[in-house]
């Protein structure tokens, strides 16, 4: 999976779970700032996003990730030390 799928993603999660238009989140969108989105959301996502994804976001880690961006980071490491070269 590479960046743009993982924010592709992360879009459709966002209209699912937070009532947000796609068309206005990029990665610089922070998720409490821009949209608004509460801590229940906020977890609600990170499981979802585990499963989607296939990786893991300890909580410690998820609360340090601010912006849709930063959550397009971390998968992407994540998945890149878990397959390899593989994107």
């Amino acid at each position: 999976m590479n960046r743009a799928e993982i924010l592709a993603e992360l879009k459709a999660m966002l209209a699912e779970f937070g009532d947000v238009d796609p068309e206005q989140v990029d990665e610089q969108t922070a998720f409490i700032a821009d949209l608004g989105l509460d801590s229940l959301v906020l977890v609600r996502m990170t499981v979802v996003a585990e499963e989607r994804f296939g990786v893991r976001i300890p909580d410690e880690v998820a609360w340090e990730l601010h912006t849709v961006g930063a959550v397009v980071n971390h998968v992407e490491e994540s998945l890149s030390g878990q397959t390899g070269a593989q994107s």
